[in-house]
Formats: structure tokens, C-alpha cells, sequence
């Protein structure tokens, strides 16, 4: 029984913690200034993506 009711907790702390973060990008996707800036962040992370990776052809 404490093994069905530690998964149960687990999934619902997992719920809430996706619809939380699911709120909150949509609250940063409503305005547009602080889109752009999480946009142009991720762009700057993007470059270290392959960072001392040699292209293949």
C-alpha cells in the first residue's frame, strides 16, 4: 500500500510541476519583450551546441 500511494504522490508532484511550467511559458510567451529575450538567449546557447565539434561533410 506505501508503494501505491509513493507513486500516486510522485505523479501527482510531476502534474503539478509540468502545468506550473506550462503556465509559465505561456505567461512568457504573452509578452513579446521577454519572448524575444528568451528567444535571443537560446540563440546565444545554440552556438555551444557543437563547441570544439569539427563538421562533417
Amino acid at each position: 500500500m506505501q508503494t501505491v500511494l509513493d507513486k500516486a504522490i510522485e505523479n501527482y508532484r510531476r502534474k503539478c510541476f509540468l502545468e506550473e511550467a506550462n503556465r509559465a511559458y505561456e505567461a512568457l510567451r504573452n509578452n513579446p519583450e521577454a519572448w524575444k529575450a528568451e528567444l535571443n538567449e537560446r540563440a546565444e546557447w545554440d552556438v555551444t551546441l557543437n563547441d570544439g565539434l569539427r563538421k562533417e561533410d
